[in-house]
């Protein structure tokens, strides 16, 4: 499947050699699932239910997804970006979350980025949307830095969010790096 190089980033889909670095980077820590639902770890056992399965399957189902994220500089797995449908809805969402040893970075905005623009160029989708707990102004940030606008807060399951949204007649590419992969040339 399709991947995306940035300056600083590889995106591309997760592998089986990726699953343990990724679950203890996002899942297990309980810093960086303070941001996202559940607002708290799960369980290795958890994890290898649902996450792996959702990763693979949303891009079997509909072409595109979810993708881990690789530090260049070190090679490491640091979390994930990329787009997916929101839960029992038509609406595609952006999102991504990374290690927090790899916040305050820009890392996030360039991941949210590339993704945007594969959103846009290689999909065709005229509409992407996000959502941020309504506390996490890191996150907030992001979206905005990205060209995003708030729209509304909505519940989410518990959860209060703050949702965003960009239109394709909206969005402006920049300069920063991006060079996308084909399928065919990762063979």
């Amino acid at each position: 499947m399709a991947a995306v190089e940035t300056a600083r980033l590889y995106l591309r889909r997760l592998q089986p050699t990726d699953l343990d670095a990724y679950y203890q980077r996002i899942y297990a820590d309980p810093e960086v699932m303070r941001t996202l639902p559940p607002r708290g770890p799960i369980s290795r056992e958890a994890f290898a239910a649902r996450v792996p399965t959702v990763m693979f399957g949303h891009w079997d189902t509909h072409g595109f997804g979810p993708w881990v994220v690789i530090h260049k500089a070190d090679q490491e797995c640091i979390g994930h970006c990329g787009l997916r449908y929101w839960p029992d809805s038509s609406d595609v969402e952006v999102f991504y979350a990374l290690d927090k040893r790899y916040w305050g970075q820009g890392l996030a905005t360039e991941g949210a980025r590339a993704s945007l623009r594969y959103g846009f160029e290689q999909v065709g989708l005229e509409r992407i949307m996000a959502a941020a707990m309504v506390d996490n102004c890191a996150s907030r940030r992001v979206l905005e830095k990205i060209g995003m606008r708030y729209e509304q807060n909505f519940r989410f399951g518990a959860l209060e969010v703050a949702g965003y949204a960009i239109l394709r007649v909206d969005y402006r590419p920049d300069n920063a790096p991006y060079h996308f992969l084909p399928s065919d040339a990762q063979e």
